[in-house]
């Protein structure tokens, strides 16, 4: 049975991630800030305990979400956003430069200007802001340090999480206490429900992939029309959800407009396609609701 270390398993993507694998594989789970059944304590400045964790689990597989993703944080603290997602990154990629384990690290759209996207993984990255500039510089620590290893890149990541800190939870939250939510018409992006993300993620890594890859849902749509999906899917109030532009939102970190990312590459390597948003509502709501 392979062992496998989960970096972040309190977060979206690890705890899909951390439930998905848990039963195939010896799986330890990491927290921070957000503690999760059976995780185990890991601040990922810190070296040593990056070093002791590592070398306590022996893993097969380490996956790493754990990152800072508040945008607008990140531009107002740039020393503590390159701290935990570029130091940290680089930290673990030179812990694991003479071990056996695969790496999978999790990136994003935000590498990239929104000029002209979606993106493909062959496209020159061009960050607006800081922290597309910490997940880009994140990327080039992993190839530079390791020879095997995967990274994903991403984008608009939905699905339950114990901190409700997603679009479309929060969204949902807000609606449903009468609240309006104003949403940028502007931003197109490629919603991706993390259960589809976990899923194909690991199946990638059991598979020997290597090098860069994106995967996201399928449908590329303004996040001002995915929020009118989510409200259909789930029965809210489209009258509470309103369309702004980004300008008008005047958020302190700039965005891209024109987001998201191409999936093809997956596509054609698995012969499978990638659930859309409305799809992956769909199976975001059946997990609550059977």
């Amino acid at each position: 049975m392979k062992n496998v270390l989960i970096i972040g398993a309190s977060g979206l993507v690890g705890s899909y991630l951390y439930r998905l694998i848990s039963p195939e594989c010896n799986t330890v789970g990491t927290f921070q800030n957000y503690p999760l059944d059976d995780s185990v304590y890991l601040d990922i400045t810190s070296i040593d305990a990056v070093r002791k964790i590592i070398d306590e689990t022996q893993p097969d597989f380490v996956f790493l979400p754990a990152a800072l993703t508040n945008v607008d944080f990140c531009e107002e603290n740039k020393e503590a956003c390159f701290k935990i997602n570029i130091e940290a990154v680089k930290n673990i990629a030179l812990i694991l430069k003479d071990k056996k384990a695969k790496l999978i690290y999790f990136s994003t759209d935000f590498i990239f200007n929104g000029q002209n996207g979606p993106y493909g993984e062959e496209d020159l990255p061009a960050p607006l802001g800081v922290y597309g500039q910490s997940k880009l510089e994140a990327e080039k620590a992993v190839r530079e340090n390791l020879v095997d290893y995967l990274i994903i890149r991403t984008t608009c990541i939905y699905g339950w999480e114990p901190q409700e800190k997603n679009f479309v939870v929060n969204l949902i939250k807000k609606n449903r206490v009468g609240s309006l939510v104003e949403v940028a018409s502007d931003q197109i992006t490629t919603p991706t429900y993390a259960g589809s993300l976990a899923a194909l993620s690991w199946k990638l890594a059991k598979a020997g992939k290597e090098g860069i890859y994106n995967i996201t849902g399928s449908t590329v749509i303004s996040r001002l029309d995915f929020a009118f999906l989510v409200a259909k899917v789930f029965s809210l109030n489209r009258d509470l959800i309103v369309g702004v532009t980004t300008e008008q939102l005047k958020r302190r970190a700039r965005r891209p407009l024109n987001g998201g990312l191409k999936i093809a590459k997956v596509e054609k390597e698995f012969g499978i396609g990638i659930s859309g948003a409305e799809q992956g509502l769909l199976e975001m709501k059946k997990e609550k609701h059977g």
